[in-house]
């Protein structure tokens, strides 16, 4: 279920019990960190590759980490003894278990955390303490019979409610996975070029979503030119990425996305860059070219 992420199988215990990762916790605080952009169009454009919204910002996890060292610093200065450390993505907890219990949100059927008043555009962090801390209630599920979400994913990802099966989702196949997307999914992951927002989009709860105030603003759009990702190297793309999440796709990855993309798009201009990657050395690049040059032959 979570394809070339081994990672994800490993430290089961500290994802059950937080304990296993820090002995002497007692109490977890979570927090919740809107990157919402209420408003923000969600149709494609031409010529360009989407990228998930979370992902046009600074990249997260520093940041976040640090606000919740700020509030850890104020209790160990404010209670004798206390000490805590701050996990955010990067350790093996099960974050989402934790901030659902404490109150922020409920797991909806696309296995995403839901806010009543925040939507699922958020991020969240943790703070795992050595003092007991008075306790919030889990939030109640509000999702009811919708499946907005569930029959929107183009993939078919979900198996069931609440259950993602990773290696059929465009997000793994255009950050986490380093080879040949299968050819059964390409048409499918259309102009996403890193990660994908369908699930969110069609989501009733987003209308509540809520603007950004302790994250920076995007640092780039959400649409980028696909000759821009497929094109060289250049030190102009490299710097405007510099520090984004959309940084961990190493360049072969966005460019292989790119082509893909090229090929969903069915446009003509694109077809020199692919005959040009159609002879690449990289396997990968150069088979994915020759997939992408075979659609712009045929009718939409």
């Amino acid at each position: 279920m979570h394809g070339e992420m081994e990672y994800m199988a490993r430290n089961e215990g500290s994802r059950r019990d937080i304990r296993a990762w820090m002995k002497d916790a007692r109490s977890v605080l979570m927090c919740a960190f809107s990157y919402g952009e209420p408003g923000a169009p969600h149709a494609s454009k031409e010529g360009h590759g989407r990228v998930a919204r979370y992902a046009a910002r600074r990249d997260y996890h520093d940041l976040l980490r640090g606000r919740m060292n700020e509030v850890r610093d104020w209790l160990s200065a404010s209670v004798p003894g206390a000490r805590g450390v701050a996990f955010c993505d990067m350790s093996p907890i099960l974050e989402r278990s934790y901030a659902s219990a404490a109150g922020l949100g409920w797991q909806g059927k696309n296995a995403m955390l839901l806010g009543a008043d925040l939507g699922s555009y958020f991020l969240i962090a943790g703070l795992a303490m050595n003092i007991d801390l008075p306790g919030d209630s889990p939030a109640p599920d509000h999702c009811g019979s919708c499946t907005k979400c569930l029959d929107a994913c183009p993939t078919d990802a979900f198996p069931q409610a609440r259950v993602l099966d990773a290696s059929k989702c465009i997000s793994y196949f255009t950050i986490e996975s380093k080879g040949t997307i299968p050819e059964a999914y390409r048409e499918k992951i259309g102009d996403w070029v890193y990660g994908c927002d369908v699930c969110q989009e069609v989501c009733p709860w987003n209308r509540f979503e809520k603007p950004a105030r302790a994250l920076p603003p995007p640092k780039i759009a959400t649409e980028l030119p696909l000759e821009e990702l497929a094109g060289p190297a250049s030190a102009g793309l490299r710097a405007r990425l510099k520090g984004l999440p959309v940084a961990r796709a190493v360049r072969k990855r966005l460019t292989r996305n790119a082509l893909l993309a090229m090929g969903n798009s069915r446009l003509e201009r694109y077809r020199q860059i692919l005959e040009q990657y159609a002879s690449d050395a990289d396997p990968v690049l150069a088979e994915q070219a020759r997939w992408s040059l075979s659609r712009l032959s045929r009718p939409a």
